[in-house]
């Protein structure tokens, strides 16, 4: 029949590629790079967010910055859903004969 491996050996091989990543990942950062950002990066990255959203005027803290992010994020969001709706009603699926839904169109008499 078909070889099976014993529990404590699969265990034993997950420990080992554990252990392997682990001293792989320290050989690639060294020591220390590892850990958590440092203050400086965190501000770099607050320092980021500030010019991705549009700005106000003032100069804005931490928290009110997350907030800003938060409600920008839930503009994009509408705008996006808005601009898929009008690809929806006038993209290259629609009726060419009828352009606007909202107006009708005038049948041709004759």
């Amino acid at each position: 029949m078909g070889s099976k491996q014993s529990p404590v050996t699969g265990d034993l091989r997950i420990t080992k590629t554990r252990r392997r990543s682990a001293a792989r990942r320290r050989a690639q950062f060294g020591p220390g790079k590892d850990r958590a950002p440092s203050n400086s990066s965190v501000s770099d990255k607050i320092e980021a967010l500030r010019q991705l959203i549009p700005p106000v005027t003032g100069d804005r803290k931490s928290d009110q910055l997350f907030q800003d992010t938060a409600s920008y994020i839930v503009l994009l969001r509408t705008q996006v859903a808005v601009l898929q709706k009008l690809i929806e009603i006038y993209g290259p699926n629609s009726s060419s004969s009828n352009c606007n839904p909202a107006i009708p169109q005038k049948q041709n008499e004759g």
